[in-house]
């Protein structure tokens, strides 16, 4: 069936037809063409997240245009968000970690590869806590708002101190 076309018809809302008349996609000027690539580029971001580094790729390519923004918005002014870029360098880094997960872990999963799952993404998770903490222990973390740490501090401090005092409660 190679090389050989299946007609459809579709009906879409009248934004939706807006929507793609106005769409700008390389390569496709018809509504048909772009239909077409639309369906492509779904079909390689599916088959190109099926492992980490593949879904990483494609989730900062997302991402991407967010990044440049916050770039020009820095150059422009002079500054920069430490806490911010370790976030965004994090969220694609923890949701790669799960789109590929997803593949591997079956609704037979075995106990094993469910702690398996679960230390991963909790290694992930204190990955970006440490580092938040890490930019705590400076005397203004570099962002935008340089107490925006110190401000939250208090609480996690708390916590800390209820988990030591359970702790020692569990050890005697």
């Amino acid at each position: 069936m190679t090389g050989r076309t299946v007609p459809l018809s579709v009906r879409v809302s009248p934004e939706d037809a807006e929507f793609l008349a106005s769409f700008e996609m390389e390569g496709a000027d018809t509504p048909s063409e772009k239909l077409r690539a639309l369906i492509s580029e779904a079909r390689k971001r599916q088959d190109s997240m099926s492992g980490f580094s593949e879904a990483q790729m494609e989730l900062r390519r997302t991402i991407q245009p967010l990044m440049e923004k916050i770039q020009d918005h820095e150059a422009a002014h002079e500054t920069y968000s430490q806490l911010l870029h370790l976030g965004l360098e994090w969220i694609p880094e923890a949701m790669a970690e799960l789109v590929a997960q997803r593949f591997r872990i079956t609704k037979d999963a075995s106990e094993e590869e469910m702690i398996q799952l679960e230390r991963r993404v909790t290694d992930r998770v204190f990955r970006l806590i440490e580092g938040f903490l890490r930019l705590a222990v400076t005397q203004d973390c570099e962002g935008y708002d340089p107490q925006v740490i110190k401000k939250r501090l208090p609480r996690v401090q708390q916590l800390i101190e209820l988990v030591r005092i359970m702790e020692k409660e569990a050890s005697t």
